[in-house]
């Protein structure tokens, strides 16, 4: 209950929230600089090949987990779940409240919970580690799954865009929109809608005609039998 305590007390307790949350970001930018360099640093030119050519599937997979993610919490725990809940559960559900809310917060606060996860997923798998496989297959994988955690973190600015009134959306932001590059507003829009069962991707909605086929009312019936019940609003 920490982060709920966090967030719910003085304003001195918000700002040392922001505090933390601008040095997750700054340390995730610090840490992916980090493994890019030392990633292509042993055969730069080739290296950079690699790295050019995993983005369109990196960028399909992090849509994809973000979908997946999404669904998780929509659909488990609520705002008041230790440590995940406030941070990741409760913007969510708020959101599905107060669609436009999201862009009236800070890029601190719309990236800033993203940032602290990446950091505990670089720093668990350390993807510049010696030890990790050096071949050439071993490095395409690891730059693909660098950029997945790149575009993840990032996600929620994307997501933010699709939700900016078209008057503060700049041309380039709007061509890309509408050329399914960024999240399309229309295309999210659908998950706004009753009973909110699809496009969970938030990334580039690329995924979701893969995720909407997803059995996801199944597998919530699956968990229920185990003990784990659905909170889906």
């Amino acid at each position: 209950m920490l982060w709920h305590r966090v967030l719910k007390e003085l304003p001195a307790s918000v700002l040392a929230l922001r505090a933390l949350e601008g040095l997750g970001l700054a340390l995730f930018a610090a840490m992916v600089l980090e493994a890019g360099h030392r990633l292509l640093a042993p055969a730069p030119a080739w290296g950079l090949a690699l790295l050019v050519l995993s983005l369109p599937m990196a960028y399909y997979l992090a849509d994809l987990l973000t979908g997946l993610i999404h669904w998780v919490c929509d659909s488990f725990g609520s705002e008041h779940t230790p440590l995940w809940g406030p941070m990741l559960v409760g913007p969510f559900r708020r959101h599905h409240r107060d669609p436009l809310q999201i862009t009236r917060i800070s890029l601190l606060e719309n990236l800033g919970a993203s940032a602290l996860a990446g950091d505990g997923v670089l720093w668990l798998w350390s993807p510049w580690s010696a030890d990790l496989d050096a071949t050439v297959p071993g490095l395409a994988g690891r730059l693909l799954a660098l950029w997945v955690i790149v575009f993840a973190v990032l996600s929620n600015l994307l997501h933010r865009w699709s939700h900016l009134p078209v008057s503060r959306r700049p041309a380039w932001m709007r061509w890309a929109q509408r050329h399914h590059l960024l999240l399309n507003s229309q295309s999210h829009g659908r998950h706004h809608r009753r009973p909110r069962r699809v496009n969970y991707c938030i990334l580039s909605g690329w995924a979701n005609p893969l995720a909407n086929r997803i059995p996801w009312a199944g597998i919530e019936a699956l968990l229920a039998r185990i003990g784990v019940k659905t909170c889906f609003d």
